[in-house]
């Protein structure tokens, strides 16, 4: 098979670079874009795509609708969602037309890229090319490809990973099964957790056994494990076709109906009849208490506050607050040249001063072109090579034009003038300490602990400078944290 075509949709020219930068690292990858759901089925119909990154909230058409579109004229494409919207309802209607995956946003490079190859692997596999994924070697001298009626992956790393989640796709197309909306968080759930034991350095395993009717897949680690809320939302996801229990998680998926004899979640006991009670614990695998240990959300987030703002923002600031990872574990990740290039940053710190006085003492359209560009556009080229941090490019990005655009306003009001400096100033402040605690001491709990702070600055300065009132919808408060 030639190279696999890949089209990723969305409206938002940042979101596409930042897809097609992760995207074209990986090999085997011929890359297309499509600018909303119209744009996406004109480029099926003379290029059809293999797989399609796609969007959810879109003007025109949107992921929805077009993604019904493609199924129904090309059944054998995979369409994977990638979305700052987590609504189960809308991903129960995308599951029922056929979408294949989910992705939400802030993007995780990692696991974009391990599904992208997961489902690349998959379609070589029916394309015929059954080439050995790892490196590994089989333990019997006859076949590299061996099926038991129990099948164990011994999990050591995100590429034995990838045998796995290929393995569950071409099984459950071979068996037909029907619990396809289970089959992508329940590998993302085993993915998750194959990391928090590699992390460790623990010894993880994964037992499949295979009925007539049902698949039933263990993962095993060596020490209890500890959910975060990612993988709570995966498991609530599964509801009773996961058991998570100590150090293991089980998930299974049915070939007949969902809802044949499914075992009970504790809820469903505990809320039926007490004539019912005994019968449904009968249906419950014996197992060791305790339970996984779930992290208190206390523990996970700093303390809140809410303040309401305007979808677009809502978006943004949604790709910002769903993973908690610290300073030295995002530093680890990231390379060399881009660390050395966000430290660079460093020399930016009296010239921001300087530059914003400039603006003070001389207010013009040059001393406002000077900072947007010359402080503000050289912050935004770095961070952009930030994956976890297009949030914050797009703040500063933000802030940067909107400045040139109301340059007359500042210019002529002098309290407009003092506070967009008092402002900036701030801002410039906690960038400072960002840089410093994350790429620096690397002591930061949450590499996004100053999100908050820096939108709420961008906000202001648009609020006041701008004339405009943030409109309040409290059926719709995003929270800061």
């Amino acid at each position: 098979m030639e190279d696999l075509r890949l089209l990723i949709v969305d409206d938002v020219e940042d979101n596409r670079l930042v897809l097609n930068a992760i995207c074209r690292k990986m090999e085997g990858f011929e890359i297309k874009e499509a600018v909303d759901g119209i744009d996406a089925i004109a480029v099926c119909e003379a290029w059809h795509p293999h797989i399609i990154l796609m969007d959810v909230m879109m003007p025109n058409m949107d992921g929805f609708e077009a993604s019904k579109v493609i199924k129904a004229r090309f059944p054998e494409t995979i369409i994977i969602v990638v979305t700052a919207v987590i609504d189960p309802q809308m991903e129960a209607h995308m599951a029922a037309i056929g979408v294949s995956a989910y992705l939400h946003k802030p993007i995780n490079k990692e696991l974009i890229r391990f599904k992208l190859q997961n489902f690349g692997a998959f379609l070589r596999s029916k394309d015929g090319i059954h080439t050995k994924l790892s490196a590994k070697e089989a333990l019997n001298p006859f076949s590299s490809d061996v099926r038991h009626f129990k099948t164990i992956f011994d999990i050591s790393d995100a590429e034995g990973m990838m045998d796995f989640g290929v393995w569950v796709l071409s099984r459950c197309e071979e068996r037909k099964s029907r619990s396809s909306s289970k089959v992508d968080p329940m590998i993302e759930l085993f993915y998750e957790l194959m990391r928090q034991g590699t992390r460790n350095e623990e010894h993880v395993s994964i037992i499949i056994e295979e009925s007539f009717e049902e698949i039933f897949m263990t993962m095993k680690l060596d020490k209890p494990i500890v959910l975060n809320p990612k993988m709570q939302e995966l498991a609530d996801d599964l509801q009773s076709h996961c058991i998570i229990r100590q150090n293991f998680a089980c998930v299974r998926l049915n070939n007949g109906r969902d809802d044949l004899n499914p075992t009970p979640s504790v809820d469903v006991i505990e809320k039926a009849p007490s004539s019912k009670k005994e019968e449904l614990e009968k249906k419950l695998p014996e197992v060791v208490e305790p339970t996984a240990v779930v992290l208190p959300l206390s523990e996970i987030v700093a303390d809140k506050e809410v303040r309401t703002i305007d979808q677009n923002e809502q978006g943004m600031l949604r790709q910002s607050f769903i993973d908690k990872t610290s300073a030295v574990d995002y530093v680890q990740e990231i390379g060399g040249d881009v660390l050395d290039e966000i430290r660079d940053l460093e020399s930016l710190d009296e010239e921001w001063i300087e530059k914003i006085h400039a603006l003070e003492e001389e207010p013009n359209i040059e001393n406002i072109r000077s900072f947007a560009d010359g402080v503000l556009g050289v912050y935004v080229r770095a961070i952009n090579n930030l994956f976890e941090f297009t949030a914050l490019a797009y703040a500063l990005s933000s802030l940067g034009t909107f400045m040139k655009e109301h340059a007359d306003a500042i210019i002529n009001d002098p309290k407009k003038l003092k506070m967009l400096v008092m402002l900036t100033e701030h801002l410039g402040s906690d960038l400072t300490s960002w840089r410093e605690h994350i790429f620096s001491l690397q002591d930061a709990a949450d590499i996004h602990y100053l999100d908050s702070s820096f939108f709420s600055s961008c906000m202001q300065i648009e609020q006041i400078v701008g004339n405009k009132e943030i409109e309040t919808d409290e059926d719709n408060d995003m929270e800061f944290f």
